[in-house]
């Protein structure tokens, strides 16, 4: 039986798809873990409104999205202007910046 050297193009291939998996399945744990932390961590949401604003919105829409009834950002948003009192100027600027 004779063996037949494998093309460079099936290994570069086979290569790819190993280092693409890896890729991904190391997106998808990072993920779980920040949504993780921010579904069950009102700091570490604080954080994500003060540093990744957009991170947070999705997250808020996604938990509006599959339960009408969500009212964490609201809970948050109550938590922390009783936590974190702004002055009326900032106050004026986030409510602007949310419209």
């Amino acid at each position: 039986m004779k063996k037949y050297p494998r093309s460079q193009l099936f290994s570069f291939i086979k290569k790819s798809a190993a280092v693409l998996f890896a890729l991904e399945v190391g997106a998808f744990g990072g993920l779980y873990y920040v949504y993780n932390r921010m579904n069950t961590d009102r700091d570490f949401r604080y954080y994500m409104s003060n540093n990744y604003s957009f991170g947070l919105e999705v997250f808020y829409s996604v938990g509006e999205y599959l339960n009408k009834q969500d009212k964490t950002r609201e809970f948050d948003q109550h938590i922390w202007s009783k936590q974190f009192p702004v002055s009326d100027s900032k106050r004026e600027e986030s409510l602007v910046k949310q419209e």
